[in-house]
């Protein structure tokens, strides 16, 4: 159930206090963790999952998530949306899932600045959003859920308990927000799957290390070989004539235009979450994290905080190791095959 507003601030209060001070206090894993060894055995069932991203600012949340819905393996409950300008990144989001013919899964908005801060006004300018021309209005999309973020993966996680995953691509202060507000839903999901972005918002991440979900954080070294579309793959995704696709090749021509930082070629840095469910594409191994965390929560300030792994069979974080260039191969052909398919959803029908 949901805490009263008053028990919500100070339990998020108690929870900043005790993982921060202005020494930069490490924060050491707990050892003990709810066990769930069907988590790590990665099934072969199709695996319902929750998808947490800030699509529309870098080039591969929107790649990969239009992964994820032309793969048959993954039930997509939900997409939530972060940080930010998070109404463009929903608009964005509901065109993609109506292209792949499934404007019924629900897509909610969550929290525009992260933790410990709640509802502020979003950012001025472009919001941290560089495709928002993929989908300027709300003219002919499938509506938005009613509810916010961490609201609709606490009611999906209650109505499937121990089923979903949830994936986080971006900044976790969606996932930080549900742990804080909604600890007994959040409690019932099969597992967090992270790609890399701890730093973006150090609050929400020091409070999902102490948490008791399942946790697997990867990072850009697990699909090393996988994670560039190369030119002649982007040229095959201009070329293949679908409206996915065309969606998609407008989303690169937007990144490489409104991102001044973006890297040579478009990359893959979230597959690493879905390649770990698919299973097999890495190995893995047990370990604990430790962050220090600044007092000061302030955007200008994350890279400054310290991260460090400590490889340990009993730790609390599952880590993923480095791909073979053999297998990353293998995974980045299955990337573009998937990518230049027609939709699954329109040939089922």
């Amino acid at each position: 159930m949901k805490k009263s507003f008053f028990f919500r601030v100070l339990l998020l209060a108690a929870t900043v206090a005790f993982i921060s001070d202005g020494a930069g206090e490490e924060a050491e894993s707990k050892k003990t963790l709810k066990e769930n060894s069907s988590f790590f055995s990665r099934d072969s069932a199709r695996k319902k999952i929750i998808i947490d991203t800030d699509i529309g600012e870098d080039i591969d949340d929107i790649l990969v998530t239009a992964f994820a819905l032309n793969s048959p393996e993954f039930e997509v409950l939900a997409i939530t949306v972060v940080d930010g300008d998070v109404q463009a990144r929903s608009r964005i989001t509901r065109k993609l899932t109506q292209l792949y013919g499934r404007p019924e899964i629900p897509v909610a908005t969550g929290y525009v600045w992260d933790m410990p801060l709640e509802d502020y006004p979003p950012w001025p300018g472009s919001g941290g959003v560089t495709q928002g021309e993929l989908a300027p209005s709300e003219e002919g999309l499938p509506p938005e859920s009613p509810l916010r973020a961490d609201e609709l993966i606490a009611h999906l996680a209650g109505k499937y308990p121990d089923q979903i995953y949830l994936l986080t691509f971006g900044s976790m202060t969606n996932l930080g927000q549900l742990l804080v507000r909604y600890p007994e839903d959040s409690g019932k999901l099969k597992g967090i799957i992270s790609s890399h972005n701890l730093a973006v918002d150090p609050a929400a991440a020091a409070i999902t290390l102490r948490s008791e979900v399942p946790w697997v954080f990867l990072g850009m070294s697990n699909i090393r070989y996988a994670g560039i579309v190369g030119p002649e793959s982007v040229a095959r995704i201009r070329k293949a004539g679908l409206p996915t696709t065309d969606y998609l090749a407008q989303a690169i021509d937007l990144w490489y235009l409104n991102k001044p930082d973006h890297t040579e070629y478009p990359h893959l840095a979230d597959l690493c979450t879905l390649a770990y469910l698919l299973g097999g594409w890495f190995p893995t191994y047990r370990g604990n994290f430790f962050i220090t965390v600044p007092t000061r929560l302030y955007r200008t300030e994350y890279k400054a905080i310290d991260i460090s792994i400590e490889e340990n069979p009993d730790g609390r974080v599952v880590f993923g190791r480095e791909i073979t260039k053999e297998l990353g191969l293998k995974l980045n052909k299955l990337f573009m095959e998937r990518i230049l398919a027609p939709p699954v959803a329109m040939k089922l029908r």
